[in-house]
């Protein structure tokens, strides 16, 4: 007979035995971790459970002229009070979670779930944790699944009612992570989707609110990259790409980067001074909810030149020129195109 997973959850009773230093950090280190950590351009969600521990990582990194992408579903092997062990989805995919007082340290090498050129290392601060979002079922019953192609359910289920913390990855999957406690045991795996009565995880672009028209217009318009060759500024034109630029629409508080063979659109969500003169800090929000903060950096009014770094769309400090003003640079154009673009 299956035996049913329910309500109450385990309570843990914490004792302090000493209130010097190195015994607080020994106990945030040896703290639960579940939660959500978040950096610029990075997730990490982490679920535990008495059957096992899951660690799923999102990220966009820079990529050459485009932008990278990591979405990773990992299963902790071994755990110790400072460091875990993990498993990606091959058996060469070995990742490792370092366990400090005040951060998490991500570390993985080559990985079937990151694009090539992902530093191979993200740090995350622990003081800023958030609960996952928590989830009704709908459903009459859901069973736990152990992946996303398992065929079969595992005994563990849930009922109408239950409450779950969920993860929702970007993509998102018909499966999610799920984590329920019961009153005896606290369960993690895959839980279907369309069981659960979730409130919206995190905002996207849709429900976000936009920086005023009137405040973007001072950006607004085409702005095409510059490369420096020496001392002079080009606009450099590939054969098999666009020109890599970028376009502020005021009216939709939108900002879309042209990346060449590919474009990102995101929604300008933030905008205050910066840190100089003549500078702005502009925050973008992608469709998936993640944030990158933008430098703009006014170098020359008169000649429409300006320079935007991030670390992630703007990487490397790259100068854009106004598109009405590019014809005071030089193209030029990648040689051994064999055609014309």
């Amino acid at each position: 007979m299956v035996t049913r997973l329910h309500l109450q959850g385990r309570i843990t009773a914490l004792v302090l035995l000493s209130l010097l230093p190195g015994a607080l950090a020994m106990a945030q280190a040896a703290a639960p971790l579940t939660g959500r950590y978040e950096q610029e351009g990075g997730t990490l969600i982490v679920l535990e459970g008495d059957n096992e521990t899951r660690v799923y990582y999102e990220a966009v990194f820079p990529q050459g002229a485009s932008v990278g992408t990591c979405e990773c579903s990992l299963v902790v092997k071994q755990k110790s009070g400072s460091r875990w062990t993990l498993q990606g989805s091959e058996p060469s995919d070995k990742w490792s979670l370092s366990v400090e007082p005040t951060r998490l340290i991500l570390q993985g090498k080559t990985s079937d779930c990151c694009g090539a050129g992902w530093p191979g290392k993200e740090s995350f601060d622990r003081s800023g944790v958030r609960s996952p979002i928590v989830c009704a079922l709908k459903a009459p019953r859901a069973y736990f699944f152990d992946s996303e192609a398992a065929p079969t359910p595992r005994k563990a289920y849930v009922v109408t009612g239950d409450k779950v913390e969920v993860f929702v990855p970007g993509s998102e999957p018909a499966r999610v992570p799920a984590r329920f406690q019961g009153s005896r045991k606290t369960t993690v795996g895959l839980l279907e989707r369309k069981h659960l009565e979730c409130p919206r995880e995190r905002a996207t672009p849709a429900s976000l609110q936009s920086v005023k028209a009137e405040q973007l217009q001072p950006f607004a318009g085409t702005w095409i990259a510059l490369t420096r060759k020496g001392k002079e500024l080009v606009i450099k034109k590939p054969c098999d790409a666009h020109t890599r630029s970028f376009t502020v629409r005021p009216a939709k508080g939108e900002l879309e980067v042209q990346l060449g063979q590919e474009t990102a659109l995101t929604k300008v969500t933030g905008l205050q001074a910066g840190a100089v003169a003549g500078s702005s800090s502009l925050t973008l929000t992608y469709e998936s909810g993640n944030t990158e903060t933008v430098t703009w950096t006014e170098v020359d009014a008169s000649r429409g030149l300006v320079r935007l770094s991030s670390p992630d769309l703007f990487s490397g400090d790259r100068e854009y020129v106004r598109e009405d003003k590019k014809s005071a640079y030089p193209v030029q154009e990648e040689t051994g195109c064999g055609t014309e673009r």
